[in-house]
């Protein structure tokens, strides 16, 4: 009969035992908002610090007794719950201990977290997102139907001004070609309005690596040379 009874108590401890150790480990970091030095036992295991903070990794008990002591004084003893793969990340301010985040250590089968509480680089959930269509850059463009169209009109514009408005009002919904660019810039009257149009044309240029031949539109030199001075900035 007694050998009954002790075999039955080895086979609960045993099933107690089993159900409070976890397979894969967990972490429990805490933060002690006191200023002061102290040593936190989680369990068996000793961490001591005087900057606040307390790392215990490798934590399979998914149960186990956090204590937290200040020189010959126990500041907590309290049992906390713990998740596998999870940092349980806490924080003792006076008497109330609180959690600050729970958080999963591994993401895409790596280890994910910083020192603390944050994790490393961006968040990535393995799933590829479709990658959106990128519109041809010329879909825009105003056929030679249209531009033969526009720039007839666009010509019988008497000052600077009128052009700009112009510009800006087809701009909205068309791009030009550098070719249709330098046919536009040809018809203004000074520099300075031609280098402030060939800026605002680039913007929405379809083929801006042909853009360069824009500079010889330019009388004087100095406008030319900001004009190269600005497209190689870009």
């Amino acid at each position: 009969m007694k050998k009954t009874i002790f075999l039955g108590l080895a086979m609960l401890f045993a099933t107690l035992s089993f159900a409070q150790n976890n397979h894969r480990p967990a972490e429990v970091f805490l933060e002690i908002v006191n200023p002061g030095k102290y040593n936190v036992y989680l369990d068996e295991e000793l961490v001591s610090s005087s900057n606040g903070r307390f790392r215990f990794y490798d934590v399979y008990n998914s149960a186990p007794i956090l204590s937290i002591i200040q020189g010959n004084t126990a500041m907590l003893k309290q049992e906390i719950t713990v998740t596998p793969e999870q940092r349980l990340v806490l924080k003792l301010e006076g008497n109330e201990l609180t959690t600050l985040k729970q958080m999963n250590i591994f993401r895409n089968r790596q280890y994910a977290l910083d020192d603390f509480d944050g994790y490393t680089g961006d968040y990535n959930t393995g799933i590829v997102p479709p990658i959106k269509p990128q519109p041809d850059p010329y879909y825009r463009l105003l056929s030679p139907e249209a531009f033969q169209e526009f720039y007839t009109g666009y010509k019988k514009s008497s000052f600077d001004s009128e052009r700009v408005r112009l510009i800006n009002a087809i701009s909205k919904n068309a791009s030009f070609s550098s070719s249709q660019s330098k046919l536009i810039l040809k018809t203004f009257t000074f520099d300075e309005e031609r280098l402030k149009i060939s800026k605002i044309l680039y913007q929405t240029v379809v083929d801006p690596q042909n853009y360069f031949t824009i500079a010889e539109t330019f009388e004087f030199p100095y406008y030319k040379d900001e004009f190269l001075k600005y497209l190689e900035k870009q």
